[in-house]
């Protein structure tokens, strides 16, 4: 027999396959795909939303979706296998794909080798990096640093108490007889010495401050016999940055420095970090590179899969059972298959 349906029955029949398709992800497929997930995953998807939803603790996690203008592209391929990139980080990873038992959830199995580092050895293999990075850092703050002649042999804690001399006013003392003074001969300026004879006359009450030269000059004789003369000094530079601090070293205290104010190290990898090492500590370093392989499994509570919209939560890592505490909501909208 022949069947004959009504117009009221056909209008119920399209309303019907109308609503089905209109359903969240089908996971058998509904009426107006005719395709199972297996098949409607299978193409090449490019983000369009990846949010936060959750606190991220997997650094590898974070490297794959952290960046701050995240773009990836998926590309699923049907052997299963599956293609990863982060444009923006310029990260690649290769790897597998499945879905569960009822194609809920999306698991993606993949790995990405880069090199990684520099890192640095010395000539007997000892990894130095610790020593490279501490150097870079100090190094890196800038700082005023005074280096013998031209290279690169750093003499700032040497320099530094010189340079601040001459840009201090001071009392000079001068040994002029009485009994003998260390070695010195009579004109010699004996001011380096005399920090801690002031303490003692200080401390015996012999003068009442440092200031009191006078009580300084009598406190030598009495205590000592030692004869001082001295003669009060002005500040012959204002500051660091005087152009004729290089030549007042010389002239004054006979050292060779070349100043140098600011960052002397631009970063970590910067050359001269290397150099100021080899210079001061003896030390000659090579840089290498070695290649860092990193597996992830991810998985996907899908929440859409149409023929061009995949929405998904990603869960924190597997860690061996179901974790329904999501870290991210994503969505794809596929570009070809």
């Amino acid at each position: 027999m022949k069947a004959t349906f009504t117009f009221p029955a056909v209008i119920a029949i399209v309303s019907i396959i109308f609503f089905s398709g209109c359903t969240k992800y089908e996971q058998n497929g509904s009426l107006l795909h005719f395709r199972s997930p297996e098949k409607r995953i299978l193409g090449t998807w490019n983000s369009v939303r990846v949010q936060e939803v959750g606190v991220e603790s997997d650094t590898n996690m974070t490297e794959l979706l952290g960046s701050n203008n995240l773009q990836l592209s998926l590309e699923f391929r049907d052997d299963q296998t599956i293609t990863i990139i982060n444009e923006g980080e310029e990260l690649n990873y290769e790897g597998e794909w499945l879905f569960n038992d009822d194609n809920s959830i999306l698991q993606m199995n993949i790995s990405n080798s880069k090199q990684v580092g520099p890192f640095y050895s010395d000539s007997a293999g000892i990894d130095q990096t610790t020593l490279v990075h501490e150097t870079a850092e100090a190094l890196m703050q800038p700082d005023t640093f005074f280096f013998a002649g031209a290279g690169y042999i750093d003499i700032t804690d040497s320099i530094m108490p010189l340079a601040m001399l001459l840009m201090s006013e001071y009392s000079q003392f001068f040994y002029t007889g009485g009994n003998s003074f260390y070695n010195f001969e009579i004109g010699d300026d004996v001011t380096e010495v005399m920090g801690d004879f002031i303490d003692d006359l200080l401390s015996e009450g012999i003068i009442e401050s440092a200031d009191d030269t006078n009580g300084i000059i009598d406190g030598m004789l009495s205590e000592y016999g030692v004869n001082l003369s001295y003669s009060e000094v002005s500040a012959q530079i204002e500051g660091l940055d005087d152009p004729n601090l290089s030549a007042l070293l010389l002239s004054n205290f006979g050292v060779s420095a070349t100043v140098f104010m600011g960052q002397f190290a631009s970063g970590q990898e910067d050359p001269i970090v290397l150099d100021w090492i080899a210079a001061n500590i003896g030390i000659d370093l090579t840089s290498f590179f070695i290649d860092e392989l990193k597996e992830l499994s991810i998985y996907w509570k899908l929440l859409e899969l149409e023929l061009d919209d995949l929405q998904a939560y990603q869960f924190r890592e597997f860690d061996g059972e179901t974790i329904y505490d999501y870290s991210y909501l994503l969505r794809f909208e596929k570009i070809n298959g």
